[in-house]
């Protein structure tokens, strides 16, 4: 759990609330008022970030189509000659506006750009989550709800007369008339009221067999309706979700979304030989890296898993699918996964409710090199950043969690590991001290010595030091060291909160860390 931002309580409140459609140039809405922005490079400090310059509907429209439109509009704002269409400029220890969201990163690369996209994402959202609310604001209001049979009523209320075969959600935005979708061309570039069926697969490609109207989308399903003036509305169909495959597979979609030690987790970890390494992107990142003896890799945030990994040139294919012939093909991976939901590229998608299955294939498009399982609502990068490893990953992740959080218990269950907690969260983790176990201090950071002195824990300057002390300032709380004789750690301790009995004046502030 991070801890309060220090200088919120500073900041003037901000009711404005950015949203990112695309991401290359960076082009969005601005919601509270429905201005749409573009994002232009400034230069701040030693870096740089975007300064966001209000657009018409009309270039937005334009921009969302072709990146290339906006590129003289854009350079006229990095010379200064639109300064009086700002909206936010990068700067203040805040390189994005407060309420920001930006756009997610998708497992098969979309055939479009478009606000349909952040509609897509609140399908699977519960009816207060801040996806459905962004969908809401998105919308102003003129989006209908509903769920198809089986679903249970929409929230709003509202139904159509067409359903989902087999259950499912759908949202229906109308393009004209009262009611209509407040930027109708951006909900899918190059599409707007009045466009004709021709022009559609042009921009989507080719629909759906047997379906005239209807195209694939990252496995829901976009459906067009026409009348003699062209297009005027465009409905969002989520399909029921479609159960688990059996077999070994199972195992590693199970945990997604699920607690971090808790029952899926080890069940997933098992045949993969174990958790080997446990890896921190930064000091400032939550996410985890979790490397198995293996070679599969897990995904953790917040106590609960995110995706797994399995490269097939590390991993025993007939581990995962028992029986398939060898060398594992497409054709075997349809006979136990079913038909991919949406196909990019060398990567085909299979859907199951919240849990996406994706297989990378090799450059022969028959050969799977690798099989990702991620939850619907993330985004995840195999490039994940290498910072350090060791236990206290898992000590500062352990930090606001529920006592009895499987992976609270899993540290309480550690040797020479003393865990305090407070309301029913643990507040702190302490080790060397009580029941002292030489190997917990070697492991809490790996590459550390057996009796690790000061210099040898491999953060950087602490943002405080003493005399027989260190405190360094992670995002998720504090790591305090403690050397007896100034000098061979004693005791560490990670905790929500700094240490309140040490003497502020023995503390020196590092300022330039």
């Amino acid at each position: 759990m991070a801890k309060r931002d220090k200088k919120a309580a500073r900041r003037k409140p901000d009711a404005r609330c950015f949203v990112q459609v695309a991401r290359e140039p960076s082009i969005g809405v601005e919601v509270s008022t429905g201005r749409p922005w573009v994002g232009v490079d400034q230069q701040v400090g030693h870096g740089s970030a975007d300064a966001l310059f209000a657009l018409t509907e009309e270039q937005y429209a334009t921009a969302l189509a072709d990146a290339w439109e906006i590129r003289p509009f854009m350079a006229a704002c990095w010379r200064g000659e639109h300064d009086d269409l700002r909206l936010f400029d990068p700067g203040g220890g805040a390189w994005t506006p407060g309420r920001w969201f930006p756009s997610r990163p998708r497992v098969i690369p979309p055939r479009f750009a478009g606000e349909l996209w952040h509609h897509a994402d609140a399908l699977g959202d519960a009816p207060d989550g801040e996806r459905t609310a962004l969908s809401r604001a998105l919308a102003a209001g003129t989006a209908r709800a509903r769920s198809g049979p089986g679903g249970g009523p929409a929230p709003d209320g509202e139904h159509e007369p067409d359903t989902v075969p087999g259950g499912g959600q759908v949202l229906t935005f109308a393009l004209t008339g009262d009611g209509a979708y407040p930027r109708p061309a951006a909900l899918i570039a190059g599409l707007d009221a009045g466009s004709d069926r021709e022009r559609a697969r042009a921009v989507l490609g080719e629909p759906l067999e047997g379906a005239p109207d209807t195209y694939p989308m990252e496995g829901d399903r976009v459906r067009l309706h026409h009348t003699d003036g062209g297009l005027t509305r465009i409905t969002l169909e989520r399909p029921a979700p479609a159960p688990l495959p059996s077999g070994p597979i199972r195992a590693f979609l199970a945990p997604l979304g699920r607690p971090e030690a808790g029952t899926e987790f080890q069940e997933a970890v098992r045949p993969a030989g174990g958790t080997a390494r446990r890896w921190a992107v930064s000091s400032g990142v939550t996410r985890r890296l979790i490397v198995c003896d293996g070679g599969v890799e897990v995904q953790v945030q917040d106590g609960r898993v995110l995706s797994t990994r399995i490269r097939l040139d590390t991993f025993d294919a007939d581990a995962l699918f028992p029986g398939a012939a060898r060398p594992l093909s497409r054709a075997a991976l349809h006979r136990a996964l079913g038909a991919p939901a949406d196909t990019g590229g060398r990567a085909e998608l299979h859907r199951y409710g919240p849990r996406d299955l994706v297989v990378r294939y090799g450059p022969d498009g028959e050969t799977p090199e690798e099989i990702t399982t991620v939850l619907g609502e993330v985004s995840v990068s195999h490039r994940i950043h290498r910072w350090r490893s060791g236990e206290f990953t898992l000590f500062l992740d352990v930090l606001g969690l529920d006592a009895d959080h499987p992976l609270a218990r899993h540290v309480r269950g550690l040797a020479g590991t003393r865990v305090r907690t407070h309301a029913g969260t643990v507040t702190a983790v302490t080790i060397g001290d009580r029941g002292h176990r030489p190997e917990r201090l070697a492991a809490f950071a790996d590459g550390m010595p057996p009796a690790p002195t000061r210099a040898d824990l491999p953060f950087g300057v602490p943002a405080h030091t003493g005399d027989h002390d260190d405190l360094r300032d992670f995002a998720q709380g504090w790591i305090h060291v403690h050397a007896s004789d100034g000098e061979t750690i004693t005791t560490i301790t990670v905790s929500q909160e700094p240490p309140r009995s040490l003497p502020v004046h023995r503390w020196t502030a590092h300022r330039d860390r």
